[in-house]
């Protein structure tokens, strides 16, 4: 099979994930309406600390929640029951090859990470932000990101009961917002680890992108190799251990 046609084979999947995702209530509800409702908490009320946050700031948690929200926990959940129902199996008597499907899920989460971040975007433009040349360059933030846990969410569906994914999906989303340097912050030592792990590098990066105030202390090269880094490792061990069934 030529390369166009498996990648043609990819696109058609990926807006066909694309449409379903986007139906689906309890999507918006993740992608879209949380993230809002932090940006508000964070930059409206003392909430957490919300007067001390910039709309810069402010914007780049909101983005950073919506990313991992939909390149690990929309994404583990979903594929975790398609495999149980036998949706996946179904999927290989079709002319798309396994990588295409894993393709087109990957880039269907993109695109889902890419509306939520629009829409958090256009009511930040509404509440102050102002958005700088560096802007441009978010796309590639999303993208980085997105492949940066959609590997473990793959790792997971492919391992593990469905059931078991649903509650550990949401589980660790929880404790990494609360815990992973997103909505809370740390000082010195605690800030360092917690930049080596997606989560906050994919913070520091989007405050980079979205013009922020460098709150956030580390460089963002480091938060890029991190990103870059884990996505690899990701990929590589939902490659070696996924099973479709």
């Amino acid at each position: 099979m030529s390369t166009n046609t498996s990648l043609n084979h990819a696109m058609k999947q990926a807006a066909w994930e694309f449409k379903l995702n986007v139906r689906n209530g309890e999507q918006i509800l993740l992608l879209v309406v949380i993230p809002v409702i932090v940006y508000f908490a964070l930059t409206r009320t003392s909430f957490i600390g919300g007067a001390s946050w910039d709309a810069h700031s402010a914007l780049s948690v909101a983005v950073t929640i919506a990313t991992l929200a939909a390149g690990f926990t929309s994404l583990a959940i979903a594929t975790a029951f398609e495999r149980r129902s036998g949706t996946l199996l179904y999927m290989g008597t079709t002319p798309v090859t396994r990588l295409e499907l894993v393709l087109g899920k990957s880039f269907s989460t993109f695109l889902l990470a890419m509306v939520s971040s629009f829409a958090l975007c256009v009511v930040a433009l509404i509440t102050g932000w102002q958005p700088t040349s560096k802007t441009v360059l978010f796309v590639g933030v999303l993208l980085v990101g997105t492949l940066s846990v959609s590997g473990y969410a793959f790792l997971m569906a492919g391992t593990m009961r469905a059931e078991a994914v649903l509650a550990l999906a949401n589980g660790i989303f929880v404790v990494v917002l609360m815990f992973g340097g997103v909505i809370f912050q740390y000082n010195g030592i605690g800030a360092t680890i917690a930049s080596l792990f997606p989560p906050r590098a994919l913070l520091i990066l989007s405050d980079w992108a979205l013009g922020g105030t460098s709150a956030f202390d580390s460089p963002v090269w480091i938060s890029a190799i991190v990103l870059i880094a884990w996505g690899l490792l990701g990929n590589f061990l939902a490659s070696k251990f996924f099973k479709w069934r």
